[in-house]
């Protein structure tokens, strides 16, 4: 027999944080939706244990993974190695991170993320009770868009809109669902992965939970207001809400009209799972070491170029290419994890993934079922494929956020799918 618990805890910031994710420093003003932690507790007859906790902020910091972790681990008497926690990505929460002048890691508030994340993983093993689960996956093609192009002159630009470019790649447009359904056959909750950045409400000094939270919302209009809806963000780091390619318009509110569109995906998948009573769990988990890159000649004689009054943006990565030229290759920690829940594997991977390693995992996944967890258990920027380490590539472009090398993603996939078969 299968068992699970689901939780949710609040852990929207104070006012007058700091709020990453963009170049401008932001205080926050106001609240356009509460950010939460949610939790889902597993647990077979044989003692086996998983824990996924997925959180409203733009990102989780390695030292903090990695002590909830192992304390959540230890008060659940359970291995580390079976307990993941990932981001949503929101850039509209709270300061976990310091990025250069931008924004600045606020350590009351980390330390406060770090105990609402462990207390929900502890209330929601307390609310176990015995369920039935199942799986299923649909396509939601009109959300998401490839935001790296090849211009007609043969150039590449992040966010183009030029005449004649075409996308280099393709978007994952896979809705994943756990259903969890109660015993008795009343719902329960589900989880439910999709890879596009979280960055669709706008410039704003207001705290929310963007398109995931309006899903959230929209589900638990459909099925109640106790059920229990938790959002996996799915490797999207060269993936994005605006269709660079065709037009788009900046309607107020789209993040919410994006979670109703998502919601109604999810819960057409839902509606046609059947549910199983496979209670099979496990997790495993690879700790090691990636070196960083260095900037090449070419970028530091272009650093030496700008000037204070070339702009923030400019100055940023004039400054970033010093000094990481000046402290030299670093090894960056990194852990890479995979969850099994019945015939489901997640796969977390800690940072902006490349949708290319989310079509590699699921292509060679030993499961029936394969799910991905971008920035979960850390976050060390942003993850390219080889190809798209070019100039006018915004994510590759070497800084604090762009540091691991182009064969970084590769690694990864590697060992997760090592994992997997030794699950």
């Amino acid at each position: 027999m299968l068992f699970c618990g689901l939780y949710e805890l609040d852990i929207t910031p104070a006012l007058g944080m700091e709020m990453p994710g963009h170049f401008v420093l932001r205080r926050a003003k106001g609240i356009l939706e509460r950010l939460y932690a949610y939790a889902a507790y597993f647990e077979n007859d044989a003692g086996q244990k998983v824990v996924l906790v997925t959180c409203d902020v733009i990102g989780i910091p390695d030292e903090l993974a990695l002590k909830t972790r192992a304390e959540i681990a230890r008060d659940l008497d359970m291995p580390a190695s079976a307990v993941l926690l990932c981001a949503t990505h929101t850039h509209y929460g709270g300061p976990v991170e310091t990025w250069d002048d931008f924004v600045h890691k606020d350590p009351v508030y980390v330390d406060f993320l770090g105990s609402r994340i462990h207390d929900a993983a502890v209330y929601a093993a307390q609310n176990k009770r015995p369920v039935r689960i199942g799986y299923g996956s649909g396509i939601e093609r009109t959300l998401a868009h490839y935001r790296d192009f090849v211009l007609p002159d043969g150039s590449y630009r992040t966010n183009a809109h030029v005449p004649g470019m075409r996308a280099f790649g393709e978007i994952d447009p896979e809705v994943g669902v756990l259903r969890i359904d109660n015993a008795d056959g009343s719902p329960y909750g589900l989880i439910a992965n999709y890879a596009c950045h979280c960055d669709s409400v706008g410039g704003v000094s207001l705290y929310s939970s963007d398109y995931p939270g309006a899903m959230r919302d929209m589900l638990r209009k459909t099925y109640g207001a106790e059920f229990m809806p938790l959002f996996v963000n799915g490797f999207c780091g060269n993936i994005n809400h605006i269709d660079f390619e065709h037009g788009t318009s900046a309607e107020p509110g789209y993040y919410r009209r994006m979670g109703r569109i998502l919601a109604g995906a999810v819960s057409e998948v839902y509606e046609k799972i059947f549910l199983s009573d496979d209670d099979a769990i496990g997790g495993a988990d690879d700790r090691f070491t990636l070196p960083s890159r260095l900037p090449d000649a070419e970028t530091l004689a272009w650093a030496d170029t700008v000037r204070p009054e070339d702009g923030v943006i400019d100055n940023f990565y004039a400054s970033e290419a010093r000094r990481m030229d000046a402290e030299g290759s670093q090894p960056i920690p990194v852990t890479v994890q995979v969850l099994k829940i019945g015939a489901l594997m997640i796969y977390g991977m800690p940072g902006e993934i490349y949708v290319e390693f989310a079509k590699i995992l699921k292509d060679r996944s030993p499961s029936a079922y394969t799910m991905t967890a971008n920035l979960a258990n850390g976050n060390i920027g942003y993850v390219g494929i080889r190809e798209l380490f070019r100039k006018g590539i915004y994510s590759t472009r070497i800084c604090c956020s762009a540091q691991t090398e182009p064969d970084a993603g590769y690694e990864m996939s590697e060992r997760l799918l090592k994992l997997a078969a030794a699950l």
